[in-house]
């Protein structure tokens, strides 16, 4: 892996997602670019400009007394802040500024990257939309490379947990894990699978086993019977130090991991850090 994104709220970035994406960069020697995206399209943000300056007195002012410059300040204070955290961890930095539609730029940005990492309360929304927001949503949907959601606290990574469903797009997100960070391939390896029915039939069970133990020496099968986001999340509610792996944003497990009623709980409770693709 040689490229990795993070994108920020240049409004708002999360010291703790930072710190994350650098253990990644350093982890795996890549280079991390930091998207600050600016949403100057929006309506509410071009009301509240337009607003605050129609409110201005009619004198000279310093730039950074207008909304604008004021964001541009702040802004420019977290690029810096983000520089030094690279710098200091001996991480090749990059920056850009992304101005526009947020999730349209990320999209765009992950084309040309090997990794995503996403602070998964990153919203652009006037008011909070559930957890995951909106944002974070539309770019597990979309991104054109794996998504990493940043856990809220991270410590190390001690355990890989595969979660497996038969399907295709599940061993893909498998692969292309493994592909990417070969670096924890002498970590312990779970593969977790849900049953919803009664019946002994494991789809390629055996193959799947065979292909995880050709790249990791520590390979466990963990089976759950039940609902399939209900059993994940009592099997991950325990779990520390550990990254976990799914497929297919949109559909079966992960899709209903999410559209629970209580996926903020999900999302606040489980703290560890997701990877997610789909093909």
């Amino acid at each position: 892996m040689e490229k990795i994104l993070l994108a920020l709220d240049a409004q708002h970035i999360n010291t703790q997602t930072v710190d994350f994406a650098c253990y990644l960069a350093r982890l795996t020697n890549s280079r991390l670019t930091g998207i600050f995206l600016e949403d100057l399209l929006s309506e509410g943000a071009i009301r509240f400009e337009i607003a605050q300056e129609m409110a201005l007195p009619e004198r000279v002012v310093d730039a950074r007394e207008t909304p604008m410059g004021a964001r541009n300040e702040i802004t420019e204070t977290n690029i810096k802040s983000f520089r030094q955290s690279c710098d200091c961890r001996g991480i090749h930095a990059h920056v850009h500024r992304d101005r526009g539609i947020p999730v349209d730029e990320v999209i765009e940005e992950s084309r040309f990257a090997d990794l995503l990492v996403v602070d998964v309360d990153t919203s652009f929304a006037q008011k909070r939309d559930g957890t995951p927001h909106k944002f974070v949503k539309d770019v597990l949907q979309e991104a054109e490379c794996p998504v990493v959601l940043a856990p809220y606290s991270f410590h190390s990574i001690d355990e890989i947990i595969f979660a497996y469903n038969g399907s295709a797009s599940s061993v893909f997100a498998i692969k292309q894990f493994t592909y990417l960070f070969p670096e924890w391939r002498q970590k312990k390896v779970t593969i977790v699978e849900v049953k919803e029915k009664d019946d002994n039939a494991i789809g390629h069970q055996r193959k799947m086993k065979e292909w995880l133990e050709a790249h990791y020496p520590n390979v466990e099968l963990k089976v759950l019977a039940g609902d399939p986001s209900d059993q994940l999340f009592g099997y991950l509610i325990e779990k520390k130090n550990a990254m976990v792996v799914m497929g297919a944003y949109g559909r079966n497990m992960l899709s209903s991991f999410f559209k629970r009623s209580h996926a903020h709980l999900i999302v606040k409770t489980v703290n560890l850090p997701i990877f997610i693709t789909h093909h």
